[in-house]
């Protein structure tokens, strides 16, 4: 009786140990200064970070597409058909 009486303890104590450490706050990790000023001014760039700006030619529209078979679609794609939309590009080869 006594061996199942501390069997019985330990697993409460184990229980009651994981229950309080799952109950307490993670510690705050500490902001430096630049960072709250940041935030407080409501600007997104950190003063260490320098803006990057590069200069691209226009190089002009992009050219139509010249291909009559296209898997995964109907008919031919254009670039008008998806002019104003959201297209996402997946290359993939087959071979």
């Amino acid at each position: 009786m006594g061996r199942k009486w501390i069997l019985w303890g330990t697993a409460v104590s184990l229980l009651l140990v994981l229950w309080v450490a799952a109950c307490t706050a993670p510690a705050a990790e500490e902001a430096n200064s630049g960072e709250l000023e940041n935030i407080a001014s409501g600007t997104s760039v950190p003063p260490t970070q320098e803006e990057i700006v590069v200069d691209l030619p226009d190089l002009g529209e992009a050219p139509e597409f010249k291909n009559d078979v296209w898997l995964n679609s109907d008919g031919p794609v254009t670039l008008a058909d998806q002019r104003g939309k959201v297209v996402l590009l997946e290359f993939w080869t087959f071979g």
